[in-house]
């Protein structure tokens, strides 16, 4: 049985855009922001809460595995 979920991938196609959505339209704040290459994600989580959302580029992500 799952009990808890840590972080959710969420793929889309604007990372900026889609960071401002979660911070300023649904109260999430930033928990962290990195690149590695050309590679940028993007970790968003309500205040009080055990779960996160990671922001990955779409397109990139489809790139490094096309299927």
């Amino acid at each position: 049985m799952i009990s808890k979920v840590g972080q959710i991938m969420l793929y889309v196609n604007n990372q900026d855009q889609s960071r401002d959505f979660w911070t300023e339209k649904l109260g999430f704040h930033v928990v962290s922001e990195e690149t590695s290459g050309e590679m940028r994600w993007i970790e968003v989580a309500p205040a009080k809460g055990e779960t996160s959302i990671v922001l990955h580029n779409k397109e990139f992500v489809a790139k490094m595995i096309p299927v």
